[in-house]
């Protein structure tokens, strides 16, 4: 892959910590990711307070913002339904009810960068930024994953 073909996913804290942390494997959206595979993870600089407090952080300022913060491969995309939605609660972490309009998508093979890379996040899958490459692929080679 070259840098033009990596995409990246900005998700707000703390989702984005619980993800890089295993805990949550099903990422929702109001919209369905086309992709499979690899994929580049973005921390926004946006929080979710309400989440920030369901989840107990203590020091939710400490989080990473702004930043490409690890890898992961889309596996799979489904709409939510009401029984799919029971059925995976404590995957995608969701209390609001999701249904139609609502699709999840399994997040597999999750790694944490060592050294976040300072990048701003755009909507939807985004292309990396030529002015981040560099850092971006050195944090891949470390994880040995290749470019």
């Amino acid at each position: 892959m070259n840098s033009r073909d990596w995409r990246a996913l900005s998700i707000r804290q703390p989702w984005i910590d619980l993800i890089l942390r295993g805990v949550k494997t099903i990422e929702v959206r109001n919209w369905r990711i086309e992709i499979r595979g690899p994929i580049l993870l973005h921390a926004s600089s946006a929080m979710d307070w309400s989440a920030i407090e369901l989840f107990g952080y203590s020091q939710p300022r400490e989080l990473p913002r702004g930043k490409l913060v690890g890898y992961a491969e889309i596996e799979e995309t489904f709409e939510f339904e009401r029984a799919r939605w029971l059925a995976t609660a404590d995957r995608h972490l969701v209390l609001r009810p999701l249904g139609p309009g609502n699709y999840g998508s399994s997040i597999e093979n999750v790694r944490k960068f060592n050294k976040p890379v300072s990048c701003r996040g755009r909507l939807l899958l985004f292309p990396i930024p030529e002015n981040v490459v560099a850092q971006t692929r050195a944090e891949l080679e470390r994880l040995e994953i290749a470019w």
